[in-house]
C-alpha cells in the first residue's frame, strides 16, 4: 500500500519558508535530523514546496508540521464509502478470535509514490526535503485527529468513589444483558410494547432455552401519536420495530411477542380504521407469528416504552 496524490491543476506551488526565531530553527534542525535518520525524508529539490512550521502548545512538546493548505486546495479529493458499523460489530462479536494491532508513528508506516513525494516536498530555512513516507497535514491523510480538542483536558481527582465506580463499570460490561451476535439460522423474536409516551422494542433469540438480546430500541411518541388508541399505539410499536430491524427480519420467519392480546387476531381484524388497515397491509411482506406474552413477563420492552 502506498499513498498517492493526484492534482486538479498543473500549476506548481512554491512557497518560501516561514521566518522563525533561532530557538525554533534549532528545534526544527533536531527534528529534521531525526527524520533523516529514520529514513522518513531525504534531502532534495522539487517544483512543489510547502513550508515546514513548528506547532507549540502549553504543557506540550513542540512538534513539526507541514503547511499543506495550498497543496490541499489543488488535490483531488478521494471518497470511499464506509462499511456499516453495526454489521462490522456483529461480525466481530461472533468471531472466536480478534486480533488488534497498533503501529508506532502510523503515518510513517505508509510510503509515498514518486509522484506524491514530488508534490509533498517541504522547505525549511535551511533546505528542501522530500518525504518518502506520509506526512501529517495532507488532505489525503486519514482524519485521525478529527475529534482532537473537542473535549478540554482537565485534571481529575481519583478517589475511592471513582475507583469503585470504575470497577462496577467493568463488571457491568461482562454481565447480563450482553448483546449477542445474531444467528440467521435461528428464529428471531421481536418483542414490542407501547405506553402512553413511547414504544419499546427488543430483538432477541432463544438459544438452548435461554433468551439473548440482540438489539434494544425505544422511541418517544409525537403529540399526535399519543392520541392514538391503545391498539394503534401497540401496532405502531410493531411497525417501528419492523422498519428499524428490517435488515434482520426480511426473508426470515420470526415471532412477534406482545402483551396486547387483540393483536393476535390482526390478520382477521375487519377494522374500518384506515390507519390500522394501512399498517396491516405493510406487515404482509413479513413472515411472522404473533404471540401473546403476559405483561408481568414483558418487562424489557415495557420498560423501554416508558423512557422519556
Amino acid at each position: 500500500m502506498r499513498m498517492d496524490i493526484e492534482l486538479i491543476s498543473d500549476k506548481s506551488i512554491k512557497t518560501k519558508p516561514y521566518r522563525m526565531s533561532p530557538r525554533q530553527i534549532n528545534i526544527l534542525r533536531e527534528e529534521i535530523k531525526r527524520l533523516l535518520e529514520l529514513g522518513v525524508i531525504e534531502i532534495g529539490q522539487s517544483d512543489y514546496t510547502s513550508p515546514l512550521i513548528l506547532v507549540e502548545s502549553p504543557n506540550k512538546d513542540p512538534r513539526s508540521c507541514v503547511d499543506y493548505r495550498r497543496l490541499n486546495e489543488i488535490t483531488r479529493a478521494e471518497f470511499f464509502p464506509l462499511p456499516n458499523m453495526e454489521e462490522i460489530v456483529e461480525k466481530v462479536s461472533a468471531a472466536p478470535y480478534v486480533t488488534v494491532m497498533d503501529l508506532s508513528k502510523g503515518y510513517f508506516q505508509i510510503p509515498l509514490t514518486p509522484r506524491a513525494q514530488r508534490y509533498a516536498a517541504f522547505v525549511t530555512p535551511f533546505g528542501t526535503y522530500i518525504p518518502k513516507k506520509m506526512m501529517f497535514g495532507t488532505v489525503a491523510s486519514p482524519l485521525t485527529d478529527a475529534l482532537k480538542g473537542k473535549i478540554k483536558k482537565e485534571k481529575i481527582t481519583w478517589d475511592e468513589k471513582c475507583g469503585k465506580a470504575f470497577e462496577e463499570l467493568k463488571a457491568k460490561l461482562v454481565t447480563q444483558p450482553i448483546l449477542f451476535a445474531p444467528d440467521f439460522a435461528t428464529e428471531f423474536i421481536l418483542q414490542t410494547d407501547a405506553s402512553e409516551v413511547g414504544a419499546g422494542v427488543v430483538l432477541s433469540q432463544r438459544i438452548e432455552g435461554e433468551e439473548h438480546p440482540i438489539v434494544f430500541l425505544s422511541k418517544k411518541f409525537s403529540k399526535a401519536e399519543r392520541n392514538y388508541s391503545t391498539v394503534e399505539r401497540e401496532l405502531a410499536a410493531i411497525i417501528f420495530g419492523l422498519k428499524r430491524l428490517k435488515h434482520y427480519l426480511d426473508g426470515q420467519k420470526f415471532i412477534i411477542e406482545t402483551d396486547h392480546n387483540p393483536l393476535r387476531y390482526l390478520n382477521k381484524m375487519g377494522s374500518t380504521n384506515p390507519r390500522l388497515q394501512r399498517w396491516a397491509l405493510s406487515l404482509q411482506p413479513f413472515n411472522f407469528e404473533i404471540k401473546h406474552k403476559p405483561g408481568r413477563l414483558h418487562g424489557n420492552a415495557d420498560g423501554l416504552s416508558r423512557l422519556e
